[in-house]
């Protein structure tokens, strides 16, 4: 009954919006590139660098970024409701839609035969699985709703750091590997680039909290659970405090808080929090592969590893591919720092294996794969970009 009522829910959201969008369709399309994410709402990472590399090229092209979350409550509903409007008229009217996770009105209605999507997930890999993977998991997604929200269709492209993240994503996003290129991430670039916006994050970072750099830092970076109820006072009694300092930053979602006698919390500067950590704990996060790119000591702490690997699965064998650095107990973890011992060589494998763009061209090979779907000859110019920088 619940299913059927869902169904039917979904087919009267799906022809209201497609009325909408049979409007939009009239309109012309623009020399414009729309990007819109659920991931946050500010423009993210990703997509500042391919605007910026956009404009560096100066062939004219209008570039739209719409980030906004789904939240709770009636008054955020009805903003997201508004803002998922206007996105209809983006879409319409653009050459190209790139997109950073699953987005409503881009799988679920029927566009213009040239309009080109391209989805560049917002994380670098996948050590969980996702999407159709997980289906009917206890933390998957249902296959009702995946079947009546057209989960992740119309994708001409998707992008991704490896030949070994292909098949992952093939099957988590249900389609064939041709239509996923390894052209990796902008993040890395900016990981791995002596990015100005980036020193200056950290500098701002540094002078708010001159503790980090009095002591080693140990930051602790698990992936988003539906129900997360984490001991982190149980971890911060094992850390000699003389000596660390534990960082503590959940997902984006997660609306955990954590007791700052345990740890210095963080709701934000990911990639900041990377280059001035010395040692990093993660579980099934794809922060791994970002710590793996500034060769950061990286430890994976699976304590729950049988219960979440059957609630959702794993892609990625972490005690066969990670054996030196994976342990189900912190106290081995810090028992490991404390002797100062770690296998680089280790690191380094898991490295070349799932980012092999682990340079500073990524955003270049995406912009020119753009380029080259819409039919136009790639052109660098040399073009100076003012970088607004958000402290």
């Amino acid at each position: 009954m619940k299913a059927t009522i869902y169904k039917i829910m979904m087919f009267a959201v799906k022809a209201g919006l497609s009325v909408v969008y049979s409007f939009f369709k009239l309109f012309p399309v623009k020399k414009k590139i729309t990007m819109l994410s659920r991931q946050s709402n500010k423009k993210t990472l990703d997509f500042r660098l391919i605007e910026d590399e956009l404009f560096a090229r100066d062939d004219g092209f209008k570039v739209i970024i719409m980030c906004r979350k789904i939240e709770s409550g009636f008054s955020k509903k009805v903003v997201y409701f508004f803002h998922l409007l206007k996105s209809l008229y983006h879409i319409a009217t653009s050459k190209v839609c790139i997109v950073d996770t699953y987005c409503i009105p881009v799988s679920l209605l029927k566009h213009k035969k040239d309009l080109i999507i391209i989805q560049i997930w917002h994380a670098l890999g996948a050590v969980k699985k996702f999407g159709y993977q997980s289906l009917d998991k206890l933390d998957g997604r249902s296959s009702i709703v995946a079947k009546s929200m057209n989960m992740h269709k119309n994708y001409n492209y998707i992008f991704c750091a490896s030949e070994a993240t292909k098949r992952f994503y093939s099957e988590a996003f249900n389609v064939s590997e041709d239509k996923i290129i390894v052209n990796g991430m902008p993040r890395i670039d900016y990981i791995l680039g002596n990015d100005s916006v980036l020193n200056t994050r950290i500098e701002s970072l540094l002078s708010k909290y001159p503790v980090l750099g009095e002591k080693k830092n140990i930051l602790y970076i698990p992936t988003y659970r539906k129900d997360f109820n984490f001991d982190f006072k149980a971890m911060a009694d094992l850390i000699d405090k003389e000596k660390y300092n534990l960082l503590v930053k959940l997902h984006p979602l997660d609306k955990s808080d954590v007791d700052n006698n345990c740890a210095l919390f963080f709701r934000s500067r990911t990639f900041e929090l990377l280059h001035i950590s010395d040692y990093v704990v993660t579980d099934y996060s794809a922060i791994s592969f970002e710590a793996s790119l500034l060769d950061k000591p990286v430890y994976f702490y699976v304590y729950d590893i049988k219960d979440y690997d059957r609630k959702r699965g794993l892609n990625i064998d972490l005690f066969k591919e990670m054996s030196k650095a994976t342990y189900e107990s912190f106290e081995d973890i810090m028992a490991l720092i404390e002797k100062d011992e770690y296998d680089f060589e280790e690191l380094k494998a898991f490295r070349r294996k799932y980012v092999q763009t682990s340079d500073t061209h990524n955003t270049k090979r995406i912009v020119d794969s753009i380029y080259e779907a819409l039919g136009m000859k790639s052109v660098e110019k040399v073009v100076s970009v003012s970088k607004k920088v958000d402290i």
